[in-house]
Order: structure tokens, then sequence, then C-alpha cells
């Protein structure tokens, strides 16, 4: 029995020095200060945990070729290469404010998640990070065939690249 009041009572004394820091404005909530290590793996492990038990099972229903990867594209450049970038283009100007800062998407930690995760994150957005969510603003398969393109990323070819970096000089 004094185990478990003493367990009791370090819960209550750490959940009540937490809420003493957060009512004491002592946690700086600037988008300027870069998140700490431990902040970034706790909210990478959240992340990671939660869009893994929210997202489809399945594979892209879109078999990838060129009509896809092309409709990829364009959404890509009109929506998200101003804060992702894509390699060889740098994020635009409000891109590289964001706080935590937006992905490099051809991360092996991102492509290799399934092709319902990313789904899932591009539908549905990630709280408090700035990523949108994009499902109320498109139609499923709009949005797989982001994915396809996401999935093309990290091969892009030297007109895409130029492309994409027309499209973020625009966003400037």
């Amino acid at each position: 029995m004094k185990f478990v009041a003493g367990m009791v009572f370090g819960i209550a004394v750490v959940a009540l020095g937490a809420a003493a820091l957060v009512a004491s404005g002592a946690l700086d909530p600037a988008a300027s200060v870069p998140p700490g290590a431990l902040e970034t793996r706790v909210a990478r492990f959240a992340l990671d945990r939660s869009v893994a038990r929210r997202a489809p099972k399945s594979p892209s229903p879109l078999k990838p070729g060129p009509d896809v990867l092309r409709a990829g594209l364009d959404h890509y450049k009109h929506m998200c290469v101003g804060c992702h970038g894509a390699p060889g283009v740098d994020p635009s100007e409000a891109g590289e404010g964001l706080n935590p800062p937006a992905t490099d998407l051809t991360l092996g930690r991102v492509q290799k998640r399934t092709d319902g995760e990313l789904f899932w994150i591009v539908q549905n957005g990630v709280r408090m990070s700035g990523m949108p969510a994009f499902g109320p603003s498109h139609k499923e398969e709009e949005i797989w065939k982001i994915v396809g393109f996401l999935r093309h990323l990290p091969a892009l070819t030297p007109e895409e690249e130029k492309e994409l970096k027309a499209a973020a000089v625009s966003a400037d």
C-alpha cells in the first residue's frame, strides 16, 4: 500500500511541477527558437505512433506512371515546395521561418513511411507544425497522386527540378 501511495504522490508532484512550469510562462513559444533534442524526439515518436495507428494499411490504389507523377508534381509545386523545398530547390522565405522546420521529404525516415502514412499526413496535416490538412480541399485521388510524387521526389529529373525552382521563386 505504501508503494502505491508513493507512486501516486510521485505522479502528482511531477504533474503539479509541469503545471507550474506551464502556468509560469517559462516555456518560450517563439518560432525563432529551435526545438531542443528532447522535444524533437518526443514529438517525432508521438507523431510516428499516432500516424501508424490512424493511417490506411493499404498501398496506393494508383499505378505509378507519367500521368500520376505529372499530376503529383503540379500539386507539389503549388502546395508543398514553398515549405519543403526539393532536391536542388530551397524552401521559400516563409518556409524557412517554420518552427519546427518543414521536413525534407527525401529523407530515409520519410521515404520509409508506408503509402498510407504519407496519405494520412497529407490528408490530415500535423497540428502545430505548419503542415496543413489537404483533405478538406482535395479529393482522395489527388492526395494519392501527391503520395506518388513524394515517392519520386528523391529522383527528380533536371526538368522537374527546374519547374519546382520556378514555382519556389514565385512563392517568395
